[in-house]
């Protein structure tokens, strides 16, 4: 097989982050090997890469190692933080598509929601929230001009989701900006303007100390859940060798 590569050197060659690696290894586009926790990277996979450009990922379905994810466990842990910090919350795969259902959502989020056509842009701005590289401003902008903050969720030391705060400003808007945002929207969703403005009047705005509990505290709830991803797999592994271990106990008690 010849040299083994870390992801880490794999990274520095290619130019990426780690999360375009482990993209490239759901996809198919980069083979590796697994020495127990940790991924390895043969040379020549290493060499054939080098010569073709590297693009983000696009996921349509939930991964099938996620089939099994506590959606419901995570929304509360969600919600709990949302509402303590103010902000909307939602918890996504790593392609985009939402995990959980979305935390105090602010009026105009809601109402952005509760129609099918902007539903799916605001689907859109999460899956491109997902997706994009590292080294972006710690905020990020939905198409409906509101804020962001993401933060990785890890399991067994490999991406699998994102939790994302959001659904502010963290500058007062630009009325005529605004305004022409609105109308826009309105046009495109066939969504009333007078209740997008309404609803719009009712968007936080972030002050400085908001906006730093946000940066703080968005790291340590996914870090909250990625425990509890860590002690359900833990929990479940010792039930399956509690199974394993009365099928054989039931076995050696059978009479022959």
């Amino acid at each position: 097989m010849g040299e083994l590569l870390t992801t880490k050197q794999l990274q520095d060659l290619l130019k990426v982050d780690r999360i375009t690696i482990y993209r490239m290894l759901n996809d198919g586009r980069l083979k590796g090997v697994k020495i127990g926790n940790q991924w390895r990277f043969p040379q020549s996979e290493v060499d054939h890469l080098l010569g073709e450009p590297i693009e983000p990922a696009k996921y349509e379905e939930i991964p099938e190692t996620l089939t099994d994810f506590p959606s419901d466990c995570v929304f509360k842990i969600q919600e709990i933080f949302a509402g303590i910090i103010g902000v909307g919350a939602i918890t996504v795969d790593l392609g985009g598509t939402p995990l959980t259902e979305p935390s105090f959502s602010n009026p105009f989020c809601r109402l952005m929601l509760s129609n099918p056509s902007s539903r799916q842009a605001c689907q859109a701005s999460w899956r491109k929230i997902a997706l994009r590289v590292t080294g972006q401003p710690p905020f990020q902008i939905c198409h409906a001009g509101l804020c962001y903050q993401r933060s990785l969720i890890e399991q067994n030391d490999q991406p699998i989701g994102w939790l994302v705060a959001g659904q502010f400003y963290i500058n007062p808007p630009d009325k005529a900006q605004e305004e022409t945002r609105l109308e826009d929207l309105s046009h495109l969703h066939n969504i009333p303007l007078a209740q997008l403005k309404e609803a719009a009047s009712k968007i936080p705005v972030l002050k400085q100390s908001q906006r730093e509990q946000v940066q703080e505290w968005t790291p340590k709830v996914s870090k909250t859940v990625q425990s509890i991803l860590s002690e359900r797999a833990d929990l479940m592994g010792r039930l399956q060798r509690i199974s394993e271990i009365s099928n054989v106990v039931t076995k050696l008690q059978k009479p022959t």
